[in-house]
C-alpha cells in the first residue's frame, strides 16, 4: 500500500514539472519596457492668449478709465529647440521663440441712440532665446523654461495709433509645459508662461507703459 502511494506521489511530482515547463515555453516572460530618449530637436506653433493688465496710469493718458482697456489677446507663438544633452529621462534645452499678440475692445455706449467707442489696442511682439529642462521619454515629456528676450508694447486708441517703438525693452519670461506626440512626427503641446516686461524710456508722441507681468496660456503642435 505504501509503495502505491508513493508511486502516485512520484507520478503527480513528474506531471506537475511537466505542465510548469510546458506553461512556461507557451507563455514567455516579455522583456521589459525600454523607454526612448527625448529627440534631439523640436519646432512649436501655437496660439496664444495673452492676459494684458489694466493700468490706470496708461487708462489716464488715454483719457479713458482703466476698465476699458483691453484684457484677453489673440496671437501666435513660434519657436525651435534643440536637445544636446540628454541623458535617461532628461534632457537640457536650448533654442529661441517669437511672439506676436494683439487686443482690442470698444467702449459700449452709455444710450442706444450713442455711437459706441472708442476703441482702444494693444500690440505685443517678443523674441527670446530660451533654455529648457525636460523630463520623460521620446513620446512626451514636460519641461521649465525661462529665456531673457526683448520686447515692444503699444497701448493706443483705434483712432489715434502711435508710432512703433523705436527701441524694445528687456524681458525675463519663466513657465513650462508638455508635449505629447499621438502620431510619429506630431505632437499636440500646452504651456504656460508669464513674461515680466521692464519699462520703456519715456518717448515724445507715444503712451509710456510701466513695467508689468503678462500671463500667457498657449497651444498648438510641435513638431520632431
Amino acid at each position: 500500500m505504501r509503495r502505491h502511494a508513493q508511486t502516485f506521489l512520484f507520478a503527480c511530482a513528474v506531471l506537475a514539472a511537466g505542465a510548469t515547463t510546458e506553461a512556461q515555453e507557451q507563455d514567455p516572460v516579455p522583456p521589459p519596457l525600454t523607454r526612448e530618449r527625448i529627440p534631439t530637436f523640436v519646432v512649436d506653433a501655437r496660439v496664444a492668449l495673452p492676459s494684458f493688465k489694466q493700468d490706470a496710469t496708461v487708462a489716464a493718458a488715454l483719457g479713458v478709465d482703466a476698465s476699458a482697456l483691453p484684457t484677453r489677446g489673440l496671437g501666435l507663438v513660434a519657436g525651435a529647440h534643440v536637445f544636446p544633452f540628454r541623458k535617461g529621462s532628461f534632457a537640457l534645452g536650448i533654442g529661441g521663440e517669437i511672439l506676436r499678440a494683439r487686443a482690442s475692445k470698444t467702449i459700449k455706449a452709455a444710450t442706444k441712440d450713442a455711437e459706441d467707442g472708442p476703441t482702444l489696442k494693444n500690440r505685443w511682439s517678443h523674441l527670446s532665446p530660451q533654455v529648457s529642462m525636460n523630463f520623460g521619454s521620446r513620446d512626451g515629456w514636460s519641461y521649465v523654461t525661462a529665456g531673457l528676450g526683448r520686447s515692444k508694447l503699444t497701448m493706443e486708441l483705434e483712432e489715434d495709433p502711435q508710432l512703433d517703438p523705436e527701441t524694445s525693452v528687456r524681458t525675463l519670461n519663466y513657465g513650462g509645459g508638455a508635449r505629447w506626440f499621438t502620431k510619429k512626427h506630431l505632437a499636440f503641446t500646452l504651456d504656460l508662461r508669464f513674461y515680466s516686461i521692464s519699462a520703456p524710456v519715456a518717448t515724445a508722441g507715444r503712451i509710456t507703459t510701466p513695467r508689468m507681468r503678462l500671463m500667457v496660456f498657449s497651444g498648438g503642435v510641435s513638431i520632431r
